[in-house]
């Protein structure tokens, strides 16, 4: 048996196992970037076709979340959240052991389910934590898929670079059982008395075969051509199934993603930038990871590998790390309606800065801090954002919709700077020439520039002192520190 749930869980200890769990989620789901040449000359395919171990991963994220967040608005999210974890480490096990790519493909499937770890750790966290301690572990667990591709893609160069790719899913089985067993011996059972959770099937099956459908269009058209047959047949289904599902949730009376919810006053703001963000970051990274380990040709790109390019990343993941106070700061500061906005604004001059700056390694390095200090301010502030205006009920399912449109911001977003960079692929040649690197970091900039203005305009606040408050958040952080009950 697990731990009685009328123990107490130490609040540090709950708060570093949770941590755990959802960096490990983060990292394992972004495992496949530094593999793809690997696995396509291993396992004999093309870099189209290996390019679906991130696809198939991305695919089982959008439609697993919600499902998983769904359930773990009941009295088992302890449960689920050592299932996802179970399911993540299995699906390196598969991957590492089956020879076929089939199998490989199976394993990421399940490795999939670590973009779901965000929602069941903000669930778990609101369970047993309060005040200031709630909303900080909050801003660690919403930042973390930063922080865990950052960290977690110099793990995966060294395991390419001293071994091969299965090295790196043997490790990812390894800290995701680990992390199963963490979570089964930390965080205390839910009480049985907890209302009983029905899962919306029919909104599942919609939800997956039109976010699936859209996805793939997304992911393919620029293989496949935007204007092709199973481009456009591939979006109007994806539209189709996705307005049945929006019916089939409105009248639902247990819906899988509660929309009215989702879209509720503030929320709404939320999400949608959320949405612009997610364009914003994948797309941008994209070009910027590209262009890194672009061959130095034509006096264009720095030549370096997969492992160089995972160091790289780690002054995003830093200031991803310790931006968290700088948001609570400003929020002091400025009041809470500020800080999606700015750290908004500081990804869009992440990537202005690329736009301008991208022949040297220390451009990249400003780039890539730029950008980790606006995922962590604006990231950071989306979970008390939301759960100031979500019941104590469905805290997981609303932070899990808010997960799924960062993702399928992120598909998007890298579709569009794909097309951007393939339309200025010189003939003859194999990579895009600057002008298209410098459009799709113009692209990316774009998005999170509109990103800070949806912030600001639909995030609406209380004014309290002359700044906009927003109930719940700093207003609960200050009272939590002096001491002062709840008004």
């Amino acid at each position: 048996m697990g731990r009685s749930s009328k123990a107490a869980p130490s609040q540090a200890a709950l708060v570093a196992c949770l941590s755990y769990a959802a960096l490990i989620g983060s990292v394992v789901a972004g495992l496949g970037s530094p593999i793809v040449p690997e696995v396509a000359k291993d396992r004999g395919v093309s870099i189209e076709s290996a390019q679906w171990t991130l696809t198939i991963t991305l695919l089982i994220g959008v439609v697993g979340t919600p499902v998983l967040s769904r359930l773990a608005d009941g009295h088992l999210r302890r449960w689920v959240l050592i299932g996802a974890l179970a399911a993540v480490g299995a699906g390196g096990l598969v991957g590492a052991a089956v020879p076929t790519f089939p199998g490989l493909l199976a394993g990421r499937a399940l490795q999939g389910f670590g973009y779901a770890m965000v929602p069941l750790t903000v669930s778990i966290a609101r369970q047993y934590l309060v005040g200031v301690k709630l909303h900080r572990t909050l801003a660690v667990l919403s930042t973390s898929i930063a922080v865990g591709v950052g960290l977690g893609n110099p793990v995966m160069g060294l395991c390419v670079l001293f071994f091969d790719y299965r090295a790196a899913f043997l490790f990812a089985m390894v800290v995701s059982f680990v992390g199963a067993v963490w979570v089964w011996w930390c965080v205390p059972a839910g009480s049985r008395a907890s209302t009983t959770i029905r899962v919306d099937v029919p909104g599942a099956i919609l939800l997956g075969v039109g976010l699936g459908a859209s996805l793939l269009a997304v992911a393919r058209g620029q293989t496949w051509g935007w204007t092709s047959v199973q481009v456009v047949g591939l979006g109007v289904l994806g539209l189709v199934t996705l307005a049945a599902w929006v019916l089939v949730e409105l009248h639902h009376r247990a819906p899988l993603v509660d929309l009215r919810l989702a879209c509720a006053r503030g929320v709404l703001g939320v999400n949608l930038a959320a949405v612009l963000l997610g364009v914003a970051v994948f797309g941008g990274a994209a070009v910027m990871v590209l262009l890194i380990q672009r061959p130095t040709t034509h006096g264009l790109g720095l030549g370096y590998s997969v492992f160089v390019n995972g160091l790289l990343m780690l002054p995003m993941s830093i200031a991803t790390l310790l931006s968290p106070p700088v948001a609570r700061a400003l929020a002091r500061w400025t009041g809470v309606r500020s800080v999606l906005p700015v750290g908004s604004l500081a990804v869009a001059a992440a990537f202005g800065t690329f736009a301008v700056a991208h022949r040297v390694t220390w451009h990249i390095v400003v780039s890539m801090a730029l950008l980790g200090v606006g995922i962590g301010v604006a990231y950071s502030v989306m979970p008390a954002l939301i759960v100031a205006r979500t019941p104590d009920g469905r805290t997981a399912s609303a932070t899990g919709i808010n997960q799924v449109l960062r993702l399928m911001g992120g598909s998007v977003g890298a579709a569009a700077v794909a097309s951007v960079l393939a339309g200025h692929i010189p003939a003859g040649e194999l990579n895009p020439d600057e002008t298209g690197y410098v459009l799709g970091a113009a692209l990316a900039t774009g998005a999170a520039v509109l990103a800070a203005v949806v912030g600001y305009v639909l995030v609406t606040a209380t004014p309290k002192d002359g700044h906009g408050e927003v109930p719940g958040s700093v207003a609960e952080l200050e009272r939590a520190e002096s001491g002062a009950a709840p008004a």
